[in-house]
């Protein structure tokens, strides 16, 4: 009996000791993992010379890696063979041009604000490899921002899309109720922090118009929103925040 009790304590230790680290790995792994949820933008210069600044957006659903990636507003491509392993990323996107597929494949490892590698694409015929250093968004005004808004009496909460480019702003708001298209804003600019863009709504003979227009500092835009309503301007608040 003596010597038994030593050696059960001795085997729980043991069995504690092997349960542990892993589990504490998990735990660990999984806090990571949701650490690379959200936007990513970088700077990509075609052989041409000519520039553009590609969108990922990135999220972790049930342990797997999935997003999209566009060039701009309405090109959006979900990725595919998506791995995620510590601090290393790999995935692809498939598109096609003149019939054919073409494959790029992005490796790289990242932390909280820098994804960093390399970018392998048969998009000219042959394989051709570039250097991949994305950031996360955002530029300006670009991201997801959403506010409370009230019409007619009723709340509900308000959010807008917003891409840009040097001064000017494109980007979609839902539209109301269970609709679930996306309305495209018009006459969208920025220039030193000030904002605006319209959005119109609704059918030829009632449409709705709303003006935007606020200043931005950081995370926060402040402003009014002006509304054209059965032939009257109705003013509000317009006090958005930055969510992605």
């Amino acid at each position: 009996m003596t010597t038994a009790f030593p050696l059960l304590i001795a085997g729980l230790a043991l069995l504690l000791d092997a349960l542990g680290p892993p589990a504490a790995a998990a735990e660990e792994k999984t806090k990571a993992a949701a650490i690379i949820d959200g936007t990513w933008r970088w700077t990509f210069t075609m052989p041409d010379g000519t520039t553009s600044r590609p969108k990922l957006v990135l999220a972790t659903e049930n342990g797997k890696l999935i997003g999209t990636t566009s060039f701009r507003p309405g090109t959006e491509t979900t990725i595919t063979n998506a791995v995620l392993q510590g601090d290393a990323v790999r995935f692809q996107v498939i598109r096609e041009r003149d019939g054919q597929k073409i494959v790029t494949t992005y490796t790289g490892t990242w932390n909280g604000k820098i994804i960093k590698g390399k970018i392998q694409s048969d998009w000219a015929g042959a394989p051709q490899t570039y250097d991949w250093e994305a950031q996360r968004a955002h530029e300006g005004a670009e991201g997801l921002w959403q506010w409370t808004s009230a019409f007619r009496g009723r709340k509900f909460e308000a959010r807008v899309e917003l891409e840009q480019d040097g001064e000017t702003l494109t980007g979609t708001m839902p539209a109301f109720g269970r609709d679930r298209r996306k309305i495209e804003i018009k006459n969208g600019s920025i220039k030193n922090g000030d904002i605006y863009f319209e959005v119109e709504r609704g059918p030829e003979a009632a449409k709705l118009v709303s003006k935007y227009q606020g200043k931005q500092t950081g995370d926060t835009i402040k402003g009014t929103i002006e509304t054209t309503v059965d032939g009257q301007e109705r003013k509000s608040d317009w006090h958005a925040k930055r969510v992605n």
